[in-house]
């Protein structure tokens, strides 16, 4: 029964990842993104946007996946800062 609600978690998840994406480029539009771009020997245009979302969502879930980490695995990484004694 586990595994059905993981499968229907990611299910979800994915659509609403998928939904973050899809409608990130809303506000911005191709005039915007002309307008704020820099220009590399006139060939390459690199534009420059605001944060969307979707990238706040995913870094705040990379920070709070790294806590989590690091708190479940501490005793592992506690022997990097232990004193070796000799």
């Amino acid at each position: 029964m586990t595994t059905f609600y993981l499968v229907i978690a990611v299910a979800i998840s994915v659509v609403i990842l998928t939904w973050l994406i899809l409608r990130s480029g809303r506000g911005y539009s191709v005039h915007d993104t002309e307008a704020h771009s820099t220009s590399y020997a006139d060939e390459i245009k690199e534009g420059h946007g605001g944060m969307t979302l979707f990238l706040w969502l995913s870094f705040i879930a990379i920070i709070i996946w790294t806590i989590v980490y690091t708190v479940q695995h501490w005793s592992e990484f506690s022997v990097i800062f232990s004193s070796s004694g000799g």
